[in-house]
């Protein structure tokens, strides 16, 4: 499925001193499916789902170490400008916001 949104988010992508990506959007339009898509033009991509995998909450305290816990919990490397680490369901994580 090719999306216009895409071509967006791979310049996002392309950029030099990019920031963080925030997906912002109504409830089934996509959104997690963009991230995957990016996730596939990285190293690695690591997905986690704050509704889903409650036990990482508990990692946002630690903020510090939060890529090597994460690391280590989905057993992915978390390298810098090759692995996406992506955040979904964030809303249900007020420390993570």
């Amino acid at each position: 499925m090719k999306r216009h949104v895409l071509d967006t988010i791979l310049a996002w992508k392309a950029e030099k001193n990019r920031k963080v990506l925030l997906l912002r959007g109504v409830r089934q339009v996509g959104k997690t499916y963009m991230a995957r898509e990016l996730g596939k033009t990285f190293r690695y991509f690591v997905e986690v789902n704050l509704e889903k995998d409650v036990d990482v909450k508990q990692f946002f305290g630690q903020t510090l170490i939060l890529t090597a816990y994460a690391s280590a919990y989905y057993e992915s490397p978390i390298i810098d400008e090759e692995t996406l680490l992506f955040f979904d369901e964030i809303q249900s994580c007020p420390q993570a916001i």
